[in-house]
């Protein structure tokens, strides 16, 4: 998965991912607009789209990885 919009079709489509995250369906939309979907959805995707054997980056979740140090 590489966007906002392949999670919420794999997961079901917009109306299915508003019932998954407990929101309004213009709200999934908004976050596919933006290409941000909801942080507190991740856990929420993450396990629907584990269950279809699929994966996401958390960066579409605005969630960015540690920062390496530096030797």
């Amino acid at each position: 998965m590489s966007s906002a919009r392949e999670v919420v079709d794999a997961v079901g489509g917009t109306f299915r991912a508003a019932a998954l995250a407990g929101c309004k369906p213009p709200a999934i939309s908004n976050a596919i607009a933006r290409g941000c979907l909801p942080s507190t959805t991740f856990l929420i995707f993450g396990a629907e789209l584990a269950e279809r054997g699929l994966t996401a980056p958390p960066a579409l979740w605005g969630i960015r990885p540690p920062r390496r140090k530096r030797h």
